[in-house]
């Protein structure tokens, strides 16, 4: 499934991309790329395998996968995501750092719960994942999140293909 892989890896390269942006306008913009990929992996699964049923996002069980589509809507149809630099504390054996990463700095249930798309949703649930997500980027920021959420949607296009 060569268009479905090569999507897959854009939303994971451009998510990887958007940690090393000091630009906070840049990093935003590879982020909505980012999730735009991801979103279209959808799409590709349709060109890869003509006429099988391919693997939807709703499907999924999995809350940080429904959570990047409606990011993706609402950093195309309602506002701008936009991004802060938080600095954190990397250490490995001997080694420690402090690098930057790029944070979500906007995200609101609010407006995901707005969304066409969100009324399909509990309000509780958009509260839960937002508050999760605000935190778990703090980690190693939104690009891992947005990384790590392709990388499962991926996996399980491959499962739902048995591949």
């Amino acid at each position: 499934m060569p268009q479905t892989l090569e999507r897959v890896e854009g939303a994971v390269w451009l998510a990887a991309q958007s940690s090393k942006q000091s630009d906070p306008r840049h990093a935003a913009a590879l982020l909505r790329a980012s999730l735009a990929d991801y979103c279209s992996i959808e799409e590709m699964q349709k060109l890869d395998r003509p006429g099988k049923a391919s693997f939807a996002i709703r499907d999924s069980r999995n809350p940080l996968l429904h959570l990047l589509e409606l990011l993706r809507h609402l950093s195309i149809h309602i506002k701008t995501v936009e991004t802060s630099v938080r600095a954190i504390n990397i250490s490995i054996g001997k080694f420690e750092s402090d690098i930057n990463v790029n944070v979500i700095s906007n995200l609101d249930a609010d407006d995901l719960a707005n969304l066409r798309n969100g009324k399909h949703y509990s309000r509780a649930d958009i509260e839960r994942c937002v508050a999760w997500f605000k935190q778990r980027q703090t980690d190693w920021g939104a690009g891992d999140l947005i990384s790590l959420g392709a990388m499962e949607l991926g996996a399980e296009v491959c499962t739902h293909f048995s591949l």
